[in-house]
């Protein structure tokens, strides 16, 4: 019996030891912050107020008058802030480093941003250090978050963030003209206003959710058969009606009394059907082939063109078309579509009259240009978004790559 037991306990030995290796890899991990990375912009002066029901960014002077200057947003995708914690700290002191060097009015993470197993000390450690950044920010959840058991659920991360005074996502739901609940967590509005206290951009962001469900994949079997096949999820009925109500109620605060639609953005990390129709129609390329550089500045007859980067790999949008795209043209006042998603996609295209846009990708621990042996380059970065009070707007891409040529070999010795 002794030889039994001490068989036993060798085994239960064992196993605790194997599960310790397990816990030590992937139980709560944060990322080594270097604390001089951290410093605060003197001159920020955005100021978040309520204002008919929505929260509205000005920026005013050290007199304290609102004015009428730019307003510079920066995006990060696909930040995967996961447990790899060599590659998750280099992902964050980029963060940081650009945050500091552009000096934003607002950071938008656009999706997949803190991810895999254990993540709420993560996502706690990000929002401390927005915090220490004193800088505006908000975000929209990818198909990643809370994809698994042992993450922080997806509605409990956005509570998580609306809990800390720099963040501007809501955690309440949502809800139609009628009293229907919207679908998805941290959908929300933030205005922009200028020195008169018109609206002069909002930026809508809506949850896109992960996958979609068995009654979906039984609804649209057809629809997703004669695509790619794609099950990733898509924005629902409830949130484009919401979209429709609050684009118009928006519109109805201008002082012109007109009701003319104030021009808007639309964040969402999984791309629309569009950015593939699109991207077809421009190039004449499958958007599952092989990708070709693309010829850009070239309208074709209604007005769309390519204007800069690359399709490296499929566009990995719904099978289902929800509507979104119509209800943007139908409501005249977005412009702008930007998405995240695809990690080595970064292009940007005019279609029908509004820009479809990839986010440059962020994170490090997901698939990229080089662990796919594409390139010796890395594509990681961010994308900064002008919006000017007249209501045009400028996007221009940025790589970690070009902007710190130094760091990037020994970025890529945590690839060997």
């Amino acid at each position: 019996m002794k030889a039994k037991w001490k068989w036993i306990l060798a085994a239960f030995s064992g196993v605790l030891i194997v599960g310790g290796a397990v816990a030590a890899a992937v139980l709560p991990v944060t990322y080594p912050v270097d604390r001089a990375l951290i410093v605060k912009n003197p001159d920020y002066r955005v100021y978040a107020e309520q204002r008919d029901g929505y929260t509205t960014l000005v920026k005013r002077d050290a007199a304290g008058n609102v004015t009428d200057e730019d307003f510079k947003v920066i995006g990060f995708t696909d930040t995967h802030l996961d447990h790899h914690r060599e590659k998750g700290a280099v992902t964050l002191a980029y963060v940081i480093r650009n945050i500091v060097n552009e000096k934003p009015d607002l950071v938008v993470f656009v999706g997949d941003n803190i991810t895999s197993s254990f993540n709420g000390r993560r996502a706690k450690q990000l929002c401390r250090v927005m915090e220490d950044l004193g800088v505006y920010w908000t975000c929209v959840l990818g198909n990643h978050e809370g994809d698994n058991p042992w993450s922080i659920s997806r509605r409990n991360m956005v509570k998580l963030f609306a809990s800390y005074p720099h963040c501007l996502i809501e955690a309440g739901e949502k809800h139609t003209g009628d009293g229907a609940a919207v679908w998805g967590s941290g959908n929300h509005v933030i205005n922009l206003a200028d020195s008169s206290g018109a609206v002069t951009r909002s930026l809508f962001f809506f949850d896109g959710g992960d996958e979609m469900t068995e009654a979906d994949l039984t609804k649209y079997a057809d629809e997703i058969a004669a695509g790619d096949g794609n099950t990733d999820d898509y924005v629902k009925e409830s949130q484009i009606r919401w979209y429709r109500e609050n684009v118009a109620a928006i519109a109805a605060l201008g002082a012109s009394g007109k009701a003319e639609p104030v021009p808007s953005a639309v964040f969402v990390h999984i791309p629309l059907p569009e950015y593939k129709t699109a991207y077809e129609e421009l190039t004449g390329e499958d958007a599952v082939s092989p990708t070709q550089i693309p010829a850009y500045g070239a309208e074709n007859e209604t007005g769309s063109v390519m204007l800069f980067g690359q399709r490296r790999e499929r566009i990995c949008c719904s099978g289902h078309n929800s509507g979104l795209f119509d209800a943007i043209l139908g409501a005249g006042s977005t412009d702008l579509v930007v998405c995240g998603h695809d990690h080595i996609n970064d292009f940007a295209l005019r279609y029908r009259g509004v820009t479809l846009a990839y986010n440059v990708p962020s994170g490090y621990s997901s698939y990229n240009l080089y662990t796919k042996k594409l390139s010796d380059d890395l594509l990681q970065g961010y994308t900064r978004y002008t919006f000017r009070p007249d209501g045009s707007f400028e996007l221009e891409p940025f790589c970690n790559g070009d902007l710190y040529p130094e760091a990037q070999p020994e970025i890529r010795k945590l690839y060997d």
